[in-house]
């Protein structure tokens, strides 16, 4: 977090950004669609035929009034072909080589590292089915490739299927702006959802996983729902009993946060320590995962994002760890290290760094037993400022 002369805190740094990549038309490839620059003449017959099939036109309901005549969609298919922002894909099924459904990037703000995914258009032959997952995949993949921060994902707040749609492949809601247009002579109040980078390594794995072909019977039927994905990935990578914090958290973290300061010489502050966690926790710029049993919190260990110039990459300081006395020797230390881990490599984080006290001869015995190697080649030098 930079702080300004007054201590005001401005921002976490975003060091060397120089923006993301322009977004252009190109094509990506999947098991069961193709995501194709929009092409009137390669596309429009198949995907209007493909849409006709919603045959009462409900789908239409929250995008914009369905086209009536020929004149009404290739003025649609004309404003697709030429807009850069919105830029449009046609859906591909391979299978037959239809356009089955449309979407596009918009919104687009590259110098801020922010893109939206929308106008989507699903066809009856595409909603609810494998590809339409993976147009999704293909398409955040591709803007995080782009080095894209935020991907963005907005509706009508009354659409409750998309409103599902962004839960289900991993964007986290934010909140509704009211009245925040008005459709067609209507009000509309725009819920707004998002996925960021630091986010995407493990909804990617989420999402890659669902759709594995070995997740799918011979019938074509999932066997794993992408619910059930996320569930397994986070077991799998959590043990037990091993969860992010949360501000209801606080009173318990706090009490613990304080004993670790004191186990290293500070008095006693149970305000400075509930404050010290309450931003950590409010502002997200550390990861805090917590050790609890029946309701009750053993255990905290806390990783602060960092960069590495050499690496060209990032990594985390497993800055605080600490046991509650009650609780030592039964592997809870063990266990919060191993979360730790877990939780880097879904963030891409390149290496984990600590420090401990010389005499902390129990503490380094731990690290050592779960593969950390002490530094013998750098000294490590502070500078105390005030």
């Amino acid at each position: 977090m930079q702080y300004d002369a007054f201590g005001q805190p401005l921002g976490a740094a975003v060091p060397g950004w120089a923006g993301a990549t322009a977004p252009y038309h190109l094509t990506l490839s999947g098991r069961s669609c193709r995501v194709e620059p929009f092409s009137r003449a390669q596309h429009g017959n198949s995907l209007r035929a493909a849409l006709a099939l919603d045959h009462d036109g409900r789908d239409w309901a929250y995008l914009m009034p369905r086209p009536q005549s020929d004149a009404d969609w290739e003025a649609w298919f004309a404003m697709m072909e030429s807009s850069s922002d919105p830029l449009f894909f046609a859906i591909v099924d391979i299978a037959s080589g239809d356009a089955i459904g449309s979407c596009s990037y918009l919104r687009i703000d590259a110098a801020n590292g922010v893109i939206e995914i929308g106008w989507l258009r699903f066809s009856p032959r595409l909603q609810r089915t494998v590809a339409a997952t993976e147009a999704m995949y293909l398409l955040m993949k591709q803007a995080f490739d782009w080095g894209y921060r935020r991907y963005e994902w907005k509706c009508n707040n009354l659409n409750a299927p998309s409103m599902r749609a962004a839960a289900r492949l991993g964007f986290t809601y934010e909140g509704t702006f009211r009245q925040a247009r008005v459709n067609w002579g209507l009000s509309r109040d725009t819920a707004w959802f998002s996925l960021l980078d630091s986010e995407w390594p493990a909804n990617r794995a989420v999402l890659e996983a669902w759709l594995d072909a070995a997740n799918f019977d011979a019938s074509g039927q999932q066997i794993h729902s992408l619910d059930q994905c996320r569930q397994q990935q986070a077991a799998a990578t959590l043990p037990e009993g091993i969860r992010a914090a949360t501000l209801a958290d606080l009173p318990q973290l706090a009490a613990l946060f304080d004993a670790y300061r004191r186990f290293y010489g500070k008095h006693g502050d149970a305000h400075t320590s509930y404050d010290f966690m309450r931003q950590r926790l409010i502002h997200a710029d550390s990861h805090v995962l917590v050790y609890q049993q029946q309701g009750q919190l053993q255990g905290f260990t806390q990783l602060l994002p960092q960069l590495s110039s050499v690496l060209a990459a990032p990594v985390w300081l497993l800055n605080d760890l600490y046991v509650a006395e009650a609780a030592r020797q039964r592997g809870v230390g063990q266990a919060l290290l191993q979360a730790a881990a877990a939780l880097a490599r879904q963030h891409g984080v390149q290496r984990l760094d600590l420090v401990t006290a010389v005499d902390n001869h129990t503490a380094q015995a731990l690290y050592a037993g779960q593969g950390w190697q002490r530094d013998e080649r750098f000294y490590r030098y502070q500078l105390t400022l005030g």
